[in-house]
């Protein structure tokens, strides 16, 4: 190799070497660059906060007794068990039951709304054979009752006593209306059993005195005496009247005609 061949390729390594400081510094400044930009999305980026587990749900909770208060501590609602059984009580704002929900001691539910005072002018309970009755109070203890029994539907009013002293009964044959006195005694009843309707008036002991009815071809009045014997009697059949008086026996009297 001569001299200008040498010089030629001294150059030329001379070239590249400055080029390769070039490639090498400009490597250098983009690995900076990437590396703060990197960076700086790491800053920006808020750090995601891991999600905390959600509280497992009790599946069965158990307790005697729950109370709900007001903000001001006021019980306004329980539920709890009594003696004869769970209940639900609804408070008023004066400290008194205004409803309750509960089973007594037999198992059977009942439902009562009760006024400010305590008293309960509504009640719906039903009784250990089923039969659901609903109860409507007056401030004089007086009330309505409506009773679904196996012979049908009854609505009775009741005195302040206790006693029943209206009773309307649908029975399978018809319907029944009683009146009964102060002492528990029927003195009216009125019903439609007998093809017909009848009404039939009762003395102080209970005993029938005085019947009417009706007939599809007859109208009948008859007065008994207090072994229930009828004495006298009227009677109209198709348009013919009769007239009749019988002795204590039954033997007819007089008849006319």
């Amino acid at each position: 190799m001569d001299a200008k061949e040498l010089e030629q390729l001294t150059q030329r390594l001379a070239r590249l070497e400055s080029f390769n400081r070039r490639l090498t510094r400009a490597v250098v400044a983009l690995l900076v660059v990437l590396a703060s930009a990197v960076w700086m999305g790491q800053a920006k980026t808020p750090q995601r906060k891991k999600a905390a587990a959600a509280p497992a749900t009790p599946r069965v909770i158990e307790a005697e007794q729950f109370v709900m208060k007001s903000a001001a501590g006021k019980v306004l609602a329980t539920l709890a068990m009594t003696d004869s059984g769970p209940a639900l009580r609804l408070v008023g704002p004066n400290g008194t039951d205004r409803a309750l929900l509960g089973l007594d001691a037999t198992g059977t539910p009942h439902l009562v709304m009760a006024r400010a005072d305590g008293s309960q002018p509504l009640a719906i309970a039903l009784n250990a054979d089923g039969v659901p009755r609903i109860e409507v109070t007056a401030l004089d203890k007086s009330r309505a009752q409506l009773t679904i029994g196996a012979e049908g539907p009854g609505i009775g009013l009741v005195d302040g006593t206790g006693v029943v002293r209206l009773a309307l009964d649908l029975k399978p044959d018809g319907p029944v209306l009683a009146l009964v006195d102060k002492d528990k005694v029927t003195r009216a009843s009125l019903n439609t059993i007998e093809r017909g309707p009848n009404l039939v008036l009762f003395d102080a002991e209970g005993r029938s005195r005085m019947m009417f009815g009706v007939r599809p071809d007859q109208a009948a009045f008859g007065i008994q005496d207090s072994r229930g014997d009828v004495r006298a009697g009227l009677e109209v059949r198709g348009d013919n009247p009769a007239f009749a008086l019988y002795g204590p026996n039954g033997k007819p009297l007089f008849v006319k005609p």
